[in-house]
């Protein structure tokens, strides 16, 4: 009898999940089949996106990478890219209802599900995936297109993605003059106060060398949502509430990252929407059903996190197919990060970063990060031969 494997997301977590099962996992396990559903047929590389949304700094071909050809190596009957995305899942009868790209509809039985689906923007930025590969590229185009056309751009939101996009405008027109760039900050410095204030300090400074100017201590407030056309854009003061105005040609929202879990039920989600994980990667109440990525609630929404939790849950799968005894079958429990891990690119040639309680060297960033944004290594990680963070996969 097969057993098969349902993977909800074909990205960051989801690529190398299935990749590791399909490599290793397959001669231990009988009849094992892995089915991905997911609707982009490309895996886009928006580790690269603050860069990417800039016209004509990053190929096509750097962000979006086809995944068809990457499982193309394994037997035909032991894997499927289903292109669609979940409406339903429903855990007691341990079904998926799939919603086709081409609009059919397709219920798909499970023996383990693996919810790795991600996150997005409430205004639909093209910082993740938007849905189809298709739709993905055109919001990047047509995002591409209005900073080209821009002379004023507001950055709304001094999150790290927020400071990164800030740092490559900054870097392409604010040095030069040939733009205005402005970056929205609602504490007194960019990022979040959790970081070394050392860390925050040098993100402004350096944002500032390439003439972004940065005001802190304000929210951009839209009336009833972004507007990336806004011509006049209305600043709060977050100590007084004191309000003042700007005229500026664009405005990049870079808030309000929601998990993708709309299609699961409310009890296995917290208030926030995020699914209730337990440290086997675990959603709870659920030992078939693992979750892992930006959807989870055990750990902020971080790559290197993914990374580790990626890394760990396999070794859970595998436990549980093989029927190793025990709640994880002799794996131990995922440990959360105790210390802070980050870094954060200031254009292509700065950046900052915090491990543990130490800054990162901004030339350390620049290598390991700023200089590709991982696109240099984004072939084999689709390919399934390595993950953000491991070499060998």
């Amino acid at each position: 009898m097969v057993r098969t494997i349902v993977i909800l997301g074909a990205s960051y977590t989801g690529v190398p999940i299935a990749h590791y099962l399909l490599k290793h996992t397959i001669a231990k396990v009988e009849s094992l089949k892995v089915i991905i559903v997911a609707p982009n047929t490309h895996m886009y590389w928006n580790v690269a996106a603050v860069r990417g949304i800039l016209p004509g700094l990053m190929d096509d071909n750097k962000l979006f990478l086809p995944l068809a050809p990457a499982f193309a190596k394994y037997p035909s009957d032991r894997y499927e890219l289903v292109r669609g995305v979940a409406e339903r899942v429903d855990p007691a009868s341990n079904i998926v209802e799939v919603r086709g790209n081409d609009g059919s509809s397709r219920t798909i039985r499970y023996d383990e599900l693996v919810i790795a689906t991600g996150s997005s923007f409430k205004s639909e930025m093209p910082f993740k995936n938007l849905g189809s590969t298709e739709k993905t590229k055109e919001a990047l185009h047509s995002w591409a297109q209005r900073i080209k056309s821009a002379k004023s751009i507001v950055v709304a939101g001094a999150g790290p993605t927020g400071v990164e996009v800030a740092g490559e405008l900054g870097q392409a027109y604010g040095v030069t003059g040939k733009k205005q760039i402005t970056l929205i900050c609602d504490q007194d410095l960019p990022f979040s106060s959790k970081f070394r204030r050392e860390v925050r300090e040098t993100a402004k400074k350096e944002l500032e060398r390439l003439k972004v100017k940065v005001i802190t201590g304000a929210k951009v407030t839209f009336s009833p949502t972004p507007s990336p056309s806004s011509k006049t854009v209305t600043i709060s003061n977050t100590s007084t509430s004191e309000k003042t105005t700007l005229q500026v040609d664009l405005v990049i929202p870079t808030f309000g990252i929601v998990p993708n879990t709309s299609y699961l039920p409310p009890s296995m989600l917290d208030t926030r929407g995020f699914v209730k994980q337990t440290r086997f990667l675990r959603a709870e109440g659920h030992a078939d059903i693992f979750v892992v990525g930006d959807a989870r609630n055990l750990e902020e929404s971080q790559g290197v996190h993914a990374d580790a939790q990626l890394v760990h849950v396999v070794k859970l799968i595998e436990a549980r197919l093989l029927g190793q005894g025990g709640a994880a079958g002799g794996v131990a429990e995922y440990k959360p990060a105790d210390k802070v891990v980050f870094a954060a690119t200031l254009g292509p040639n700065k950046g900052t970063g915090q491990m543990g309680n130490w800054k990162i060297w901004s030339w350390l960033v620049t290598m390991l990060k700023g200089k590709h944004l991982g696109t240099n290594y984004a072939g084999a990680f689709v390919r399934g031969e390595r993950t953000a963070g491991v070499k060998d996969w």
